[in-house]
């Protein structure tokens, strides 16, 4: 059967003849649909603020006991390298019992020890992490005794995320190996408890070659690597 050129372009302009229709059928419901949605609007009352929390309980809860941190009980055991014994100046009381306490924030200008805090940029003073009274202890938050070997319980009311990493392993030093008994670093072993950002340092030298292989040769001439061995180019 043959379709004449004349039926096909009529029935193409009816094609297209509805699909304009459909658009232009399209677009008035979208139109009048936002109309009404407008309008609906501008009747609703104000929005009011959700409260900050779609949980709250029904009631406070029970009053507990204070909880006291003992540290990360799945942890690896470890102890702490003393630091006392590093500390030139200490004990402080040897200077600190025959000065009257002066709790006044001020420039230390004849102190013989660091005498700068840029530590927190002005968030605390000396007296912040020092016992006032016992000069040879520091102090928590709630004003609790901490012993100068044991002051990474200071850093950690802090730095808690630090803490719990060197606790584990994850940031911090490790005397020795990796096996055997666990010894660790305190925290101002490597960081100034005064000024703990730590400055940028000159890297350390590059190992030297292992016996046997020869050095990289200088310029662009790589046909002979480190790792190849002396007599492969004799």
């Amino acid at each position: 059967m043959t379709v004449s050129p004349k039926k096909t372009r009529v029935h193409g302009r009816g094609v297209v003849r509805g699909v304009v229709a459909l658009a232009c059928l399209a677009l008035i419901t979208v139109i009048t649909a936002t109309i009404g949605s407008t309008s609906a609007r501008a009747d609703d009352p104000p929005p009011t603020h959700r409260p900050l929390r779609d949980n709250q309980p029904p009631a406070a809860p029970e009053p507990t006991d204070p909880l006291v941190f003992s540290g990360y009980p799945d942890a690896p055991a470890f102890t702490v390298v003393p630091r006392k014994p590093a500390l030139a100046l200490y004990p402080c009381s040897q200077c600190h019992k025959d000065m009257p306490l002066n709790a006044t924030p001020r420039k230390l200008d004849a102190a013989p020890h660091n005498a700068s805090l840029p530590h927190g940029n002005g968030r605390f003073w000396c007296l912040d992490c020092h016992q006032g009274n016992n000069r040879d202890l520091l102090h928590s938050i709630g004003g609790k005794p901490i012993d100068f070997d044991a002051s990474y319980q200071l850093c950690g009311q802090c730095h808690g995320a630090r803490h719990r990493d060197w606790s584990y392993g994850g940031h911090g030093k490790r005397v020795a190996g990796w096996s055997g008994e666990r010894q660790i670093y305190a925290c101002t072993h490597c960081h100034d408890p005064h000024d703990p950002s730590l400055k940028a340092r000159a890297p350390s030298p590059p190992p030297r070659v292992r016996a046997g292989l020869v050095p990289m040769p200088a310029g662009k001439d790589h046909r002979t690597m480190p790792w190849d061995r002396q007599q492969e180019h004799k």
